[in-house]
């Protein structure tokens, strides 16, 4: 992968649905709002990076509450690690992603753990997903249990030679109103400085769209309330796609 297709990702990303629509299709989603300048020098993704020159299917694991389970508890074309997976095989055709999904919805990271251990004890993936924190902050739970969790679980998939990148909350007004926030924003920043780990500042991202009204869930009409969460998943899980592929360029791919 050259620093030129890195570049460019972000043009690919945003007509990627009207690349793969057929005669007959609907018409293409809109574009996702651009992500430049939100998440700073790219950290290296060194064993994803591994897992993909070495060939074969690469397997992605992807835990997390409502956002990463879907509403229903069914990922598949409506969850963010859905969409991620899909931009990345438009971007690396060569590449066979295979996803899967553990969590639920209203589940902490301490409640999530067992999952994650499990799955990775049984199957070595080379890059995991850990969306968490919303609902630490939601219940006012100690921000250090949070901590605990998360420094035992990525030391479980570093211990299995994977990467794990942390996926911090989306920002909402209510939630910032009606929330500590913080507190579990920097634990989450905390365990990303640990090796192996790198941080997905969802919050951030999101947040600037929202600054640029470009993407508001919250102002969105009661009736197109669903589309709007359903577009948030959508392009929240292009730009995760964008951050996975600057890291994996930072590490040498």
């Amino acid at each position: 992968m050259n620093r030129t297709f890195v570049i460019a990702l972000g043009a690919l990303l945003s007509v990627l649905p009207a690349a793969s629509r057929a005669a007959g299709d609907p018409a293409p989603a809109a574009a996702c709002p651009a992500v430049s300048g939100v998440f700073g020098a790219p950290r290296p993704l060194d064993a994803l990076a591994a897992a993909i020159r070495a060939g074969g299917q690469v397997d992605v694991l992807a835990v997390g509450s409502a956002a990463t389970v879907g509403q229903d508890g069914n990922a598949a074309g409506v969850s963010f690690p859905y969409h991620m997976i899909e931009a990345l095989h438009a971007a690396l055709p060569k590449v066979d992603f295979e996803l899967t999904v553990k969590g639920a919805r209203g589940m902490t990271a301490q409640d999530m753990l067992p999952l994650l251990d499990a799955a990775v004890a049984a199957h070595a993936y080379p890059l995991v997903l850990w969306q968490t924190g919303t609902v630490e902050a939601v219940r006012g739970l100690r921000p250090d249990g949070l901590h605990a969790a998360l420094a035992e679980g990525v030391a479980h998939v570093r211990a299995r030679g994977g990467d794990t990148v942390l996926i911090d909350p989306n920002y909402s007004r209510a939630l910032r109103a009606n929330t500590e926030i913080d507190p579990y924003m920097q634990v989450l920043r905390q365990v990303a400085d640990m090796p192996g780990v790198v941080l997905f500042p969802r919050y951030d991202v999101t947040h600037a769209w929202v600054d640029k009204a470009v993407l508001d869930v919250e102002k969105a009409p009661k009736a197109d309330r669903l589309a709007a969460v359903d577009e948030l998943h959508r392009c929240v899980g292009q730009a995760l796609a964008v951050f996975v592929l600057n890291s994996l360029h930072a590490a040498g791919l």
